[in-house]
């Protein structure tokens, strides 16, 4: 058998033929005098077996060789229904059974229950209608009113859907399915995501709206094409509530509410650090507490920020007077998972040391195919070159969990080079070593490490000759 071949129905054949040859046995033979009524079981029992077996052979196998399409299932059943009905009239009038006495004698439960079958039937007729112009498919996504999930079998009386969010198979009648309106979601498609915020009053909308198209940017899983929306939906009571929209691939119910959370969730944070928050409901009289501060990081003392940056492998040799200038014009900033700190090709003016958490390092080659290069975790810095050239960033830093960072500008140093113009060159001979063991110093070919620590000198003389405005 090919591999392409679907597997034969071999269960009802066995069942088939071993029924058949039970009623050629001699001993049932003397059990049972009529033998015409035995050998009609017989057959009967055979045909049926065989009947899947013949439309494997005439209509499957030649639609996997690609002969000609294959039949959608349902017509499948119905053919056989059709053909077992025939071929089972054709055995009975053989056996010598008047049919049409039968069919006059019957021609009142007919009646009867061909009243009690409308429903059913119209089922029937909606599953061969479904099946004929094929709005969907098994292995599409589907919603029907308010059932939405993945469409797993068609038959004659029903459509199954697997529902995304508890995984119950839902089975709904086709005579449901063809009068009620079905949104499709094509495989391999961009879903679209549409949520709202409420922010605060008093952030303009102009801001507002490019935080949040940012948030959605820098997400993993949101597409670039088409891109992201975010505009003022309406004056609410306590708020301004902001509609934002975003794409996808994931269709799935829980992968849609899995992505709008995180993006919820980056929000918060995004908000936090440039100082705004969603409001609280005007019915309440006082906001709940924030964590208490010696607690949280996020809110250390300039003593501690001193205490981080001296153990910095980047600032740790400088004196304690400069750590503690420095320590000062900081600042401490918080990330949610999954939000992109810095990106490839962007400018940056920052470094960032990591004081809670994990991060990790990655780089997009030409083709969009994302690279992880590293990981980072307490301590360590990254953004470096930035304060030294002005150069775009050459990759992209992702938090893996919440993350508190402390924040040092280019401007921050500023005010001590100016008083100290040896600490320019200690701070990019710190910087080259750094580069030198992360593997992550782009040198053109040829030149030694003290040409390319030179050219890194001149480069940091020229940025922060312009801050000093000469």
């Amino acid at each position: 058998m090919r591999p392409n071949w679907p597997l034969p129905p071999l269960r009802l054949p066995v069942i088939g033929l071993a029924t058949w040859s039970l009623t050629a046995l001699p001993g049932l033979t003397l059990l049972i005098s009529n033998q015409v009524v035995l050998s009609t079981a017989g057959n009967l029992a055979l045909l049926y077996g065989f009947l899947p077996l013949g439309g494997w052979l005439v209509l499957d196998i030649p639609g996997a060789e690609g002969w000609w399409r294959t039949p959608p299932k349902i017509l499948n059943d119905l053919c056989v229904i059709i053909v077992g009905a025939v071929l089972t009239l054709l055995s009975l009038q053989q056996a010598g059974v008047s049919l049409s006495g039968l069919i006059t004698t019957s021609a009142f439960l007919t009646a009867v229950v061909g009243f009690a079958a409308q429903e059913p039937l119209k089922d029937i007729f909606g599953g061969l209608g479904l099946q004929v112009d094929q709005p969907f498919k098994e292995g599409d996504w589907i919603q029907i009113g308010d059932n939405c999930g993945q469409v797993i079998g068609l038959t004659l009386m029903n459509t199954y859907i697997r529902n995304g969010l508890d995984g119950c198979t839902v089975i709904i009648p086709n005579d449901t399915v063809t009068q009620t309106a079905v949104r499709k979601i094509k495989p391999k498609t961009p879903y679209g995501n549409c949520f709202e915020v409420g922010l605060d009053y008093g952030f303009p909308p102009s801001q507002a709206i490019k935080l949040l198209l940012k948030v959605a940017y820098y997400h993993s899983a949101v597409l670039s094409h088409p891109t992201p929306k975010a505009w003022v939906a309406k004056f609410s009571d306590s708020s301004i509530t902001y509609g934002i929209q975003v794409w996808h691939q994931d269709r799935g119910d829980i992968q849609r509410l899995q992505i709008r959370g995180e993006l919820l969730e980056q929000i918060w944070y995004a908000l936090e650090r440039s100082g705004q928050s969603i409001p609280f409901p005007v019915r309440q009289s006082s906001p709940n507490p924030k964590h208490l501060e010696h607690e949280d990081p996020l809110y250390a003392d300039d003593a501690q920020k001193a205490r981080w940056i001296a153990g910095s492998s980047l600032f740790g040799s400088l004196k304690q007077e400069q750590i503690a200038a420095l320590s000062a014009s900081t600042r401490c900033i918080r990330f949610a998972k999954g939000e992109t700190m810095i990106s490839q090709g962007e400018k940056g003016d920052c470094c960032f040391q990591i004081i809670t958490g994990m991060a990790e390092v990655f780089h997009n080659d030409q083709k969009g195919k994302e690279h992880i290069i590293s990981q980072l975790s307490h301590g360590q810095i990254f953004g470096e070159m930035a304060i030294c050239t002005n150069q775009d960033r050459n990759a992209s830093v992702r938090a893996m969990e919440e993350m508190v960072l402390l924040q040092v500008d280019r401007s921050d140093l500023q005010t001590l080079i100016d008083e100290d113009q040896t600490l320019l060159e200690k701070l990019a001979h710190l910087v080259h070593q750094r580069q030198q063991k992360t593997g992550s110093l782009n040198q053109q070919s040829g030149q030694s490490d003290q040409v390319s620590e030179n050219r890194l000198v001149r480069s940091m003389h020229k940025l922060y000759n312009v801050f000093r405005g000469s």
